[in-house]
């Protein structure tokens, strides 16, 4: 099995909410064309993404590859990154900072799941 990244970015405030270097800044600055929104795209890059909206914000929690993160998004490897780097519990569950749970890395969960409200 491949080594995975947890990580979790919102679209509300760069630094904080997400890291403040492309791609992410063309990823999520834009709330009109989210990439993180959109399934197909997920889909063609084998990446599992739960999608939740917290308040006024999209919350996305990605389940990837380090291959994937390493050629599309390394600066989220380096160390002022790491607040957006999540990992598994004691008993192998990962968990975002509202609760919502990681997808596991399976090809059905490739694409944008929607939390349920009562998740």
């Amino acid at each position: 099995m491949e080594e995975l990244v947890y990580f979790e970015v919102n679209n509300w405030s760069p630094g904080k909410d997400y890291p403040i270097c492309e791609p992410f800044i063309e990823w999520l600055s834009n709330d009109l064309n989210i990439q993180f929104r959109n399934d197909e795209w997920a889909k063609e890059n084998k990446i599992c993404v739960l999608a939740s909206i917290v308040d006024m914000s999209n919350n996305f929690c990605v389940t990837a590859t380090k291959k994937w993160v390493e050629e599309n998004c390394p600066k989220l490897l380096e160390e002022e990154n790491s607040k957006f780097l999540r990992y598994p519990d004691e008993d192998g569950d990962v968990y975002g900072q509202f609760d919502n749970y990681f997808l596991e890395y399976e090809e059905y969960n490739f694409g944008v799941t929607w939390a349920d409200e009562d998740d």
